[in-house]
């Protein structure tokens, strides 16, 4: 691609405080020292894409660490025979942290759902920082960490729950890190049935039910969370979120 013509860009001031900003409203790395989210803020690079654009950069989307500014990211891999949708991550969440630490080639798929701005942290950059300040890595082997609870959580839930449990709390693990009174969660109704591992009619009835509840609202590419906490005491015990 064209440098001149390229998305890729370095944040200017501005732009630093908004990625700034994310980060101290996220879920996952509020915690960090003030002055280590500004560090990561000056370390990031601007990236805008097109809804169904491929993540990609100089060396591919797997040596970075991407954090979702606005739109959203879907996380999915496919075979020769089906798509396995993971995930779609809104605003305050983050990717490809593990092909960093863990230096390997990923094989997932990350495409933006709608038009979609993230901040990126060079790889090796992150790796500097990390060994510089010693706490940092303490939290980013949490959030790897998590990440693992969550991914042994849904291969637990997929085998064990009913639809119903399995939907509601499939819902709740896709929930904004940037907190929200009425959550939106960007999505096909086709790709949560995806993740389900069962088909969009099912779903629809489902999501159908939950709307007569005053539960949720399901839109055409997104579904709002009207009433978490009653949401909360039909997903039952053990939750976490991406």
């Amino acid at each position: 691609m064209d440098a001149r013509s390229s998305p890729e860009t370095a944040a200017r001031p501005r732009q630093s405080v908004a990625i700034r900003r994310t980060l101290e409203q996220s879920e996952h790395f509020r915690h960090v020292a003030a002055r280590d989210l500004d560090r990561l803020a000056q370390l990031a690079r601007l990236r805008r894409l097109h809804n169904d654009e491929r993540v990609q950069s100089a060396g591919g989307y797997d040596g970075h660490l991407w954090i979702i500014l606005n739109g959203a990211v879907r996380i999915s891999t496919s075979t020769a025979k089906a798509e396995h949708v993971y995930a779609v991550l809104g605003p305050g969440n983050y990717f490809g942290l593990a092909g960093v630490i863990g230096k390997g080639v990923g094989t997932i798929d990350a495409r933006a759902f709608g038009a979609t701005q993230l901040a990126w942290i060079d790889g090796a950059a992150l790796m500097r920082l990390l060994d510089d300040r010693p706490p940092l890595w303490r939290h980013f082997g949490a959030l790897l960490s998590e990440r693992l609870m969550v991914a042994l959580m849904l291969l637990r839930d997929n085998t064990a729950c009913a639809l119903p449990e399995r939907l509601v709390r499939r819902l709740l693990v896709l929930l904004p890190a940037i907190e929200a009174a009425e959550p939106l969660l960007p999505m096909t109704q086709a790709d949560l049935a995806r993740m389900l591992g069962t088909s969009r009619s099912r779903v629809n009835a489902e999501l159908r039910r939950l709307e007569s509840e005053g539960l949720v609202r399901s839109g055409y590419r997104g579904i709002t969370l009207l009433d978490v906490p009653r949401l909360r005491t039909l997903a039952g015990r053990g939750l976490k979120a991406f």
